[in-house]
């Protein structure tokens, strides 16, 4: 679950509970948890309010509700967050016939500096922000940096990279790493000297489905592979912007994404797609195709 799981903007976190609460009452619910493991990391909508970050106010309160109700779904004796209480970055290994694949979800909402808003959207009333060149700027903090640092070093695999929002794409207006570029540097420069075999990013926030593969170095590639919403998508508003590295065009209607993991002559290989709400594959990237 990649944020967003409620709709529930509000400046009071426990005004939130009621949509939890909701959310995972529907039936659906109970066919997922009896046949999965959940992780979930937060963005905005359940954090805060719209595009919110470090400065809400009543973060620590959301925090304690988060965990409390979705939290409470994850594996037994997963930790959020600093030993002080604050964030509900996390991460998770999964075994397969030798192979570890380790999944790393930071938070990118707690400790996050404000977003620079571009000149025009003052008048629009949209949106769309600008680089923030801040030496001081930050979307993870120090705290959180070192904790991703020391995960990263961990050998594994296969890393799954898991961001609320996006990574690789800056031509968009609205929320990405690229919003902090010093910030996306970065992660690029620890993702580039991770202990890994091999990696993918997962993201969400959009609205839309796209997967993009960027030349990380001579190498190592990244693939993002971008799928939201499941619940709201917005068709009739302009979305989808072009990048060198985004691969083919976008969905746009509801979806999720998918991760096939599999060991194929010893090797361990994915594959990832983007499906519709009944399950067709509408997106795919198969340059680590199994099959």
């Amino acid at each position: 679950m990649l944020g967003d799981n409620i709709y529930a903007d509000s400046l009071v976190a426990t005004e939130k509970i009621p949509a939890y609460q909701k959310q995972f009452a529907r039936p659906e619910w109970k066919a997922i948890r009896s046949q999965s493991q959940i992780l979930a990391t937060w963005d905005d909508h359940d954090y805060g309010i719209n595009d919110s970050g470090g400065e809400y106010l009543d973060k620590e309160k959301s925090r304690e509700i988060f965990i409390s109700q979705v939290g409470s779904l994850m594996p037994q004796g997963q930790s959020f967050g600093t030993k002080e209480g604050k964030g509900i970055f996390h991460s998770y290994w999964l075994k397969l016939k030798e192979k570890k694949i380790h999944i790393v979800i930071p938070d990118t909402r707690f400790f996050r500096s404000p977003l620079k808003r571009k000149f025009w959207s003052y008048f629009t009333g949209k949106s769309q922000y600008r680089p923030n060149e801040a030496e001081e700027a930050t979307i993870l903090g120090e705290e959180q940096w070192k904790w991703l640092a020391e995960e990263l070093d961990k050998p594994s695999d296969l890393l799954v990279f898991v961001s609320g929002i996006q990574v690789i794409p800056i031509e968009q207006p609205f929320e990405k790493w690229g919003n902090f570029p010093k910030e996306r540097d970065r992660l690029f420069r620890l993702l580039s000297s991770a202990k890994t075999s091999d990696l993918v990013i997962l993201s969400g926030d959009r609205h839309i489905a796209e997967i993009y593969e960027y030349p990380l170095s001579e190498s190592r590639k990244l693939i993002e592979v971008t799928s939201s919403s499941l619940n709201l998508p917005l068709p009739f508003l302009p979305l989808e912007y072009d990048s060198e590295y985004k691969l083919g065009s976008a969905f746009r209607e509801e979806n999720y994404g998918s991760l096939r993991i599999q060991v194929k002559e010893g090797k361990l290989v994915w594959r990832s797609e983007i499906k519709d709400k009944i399950g067709n594959a509408v997106l795919r990237y198969s340059n680590n195709d199994s099959n």
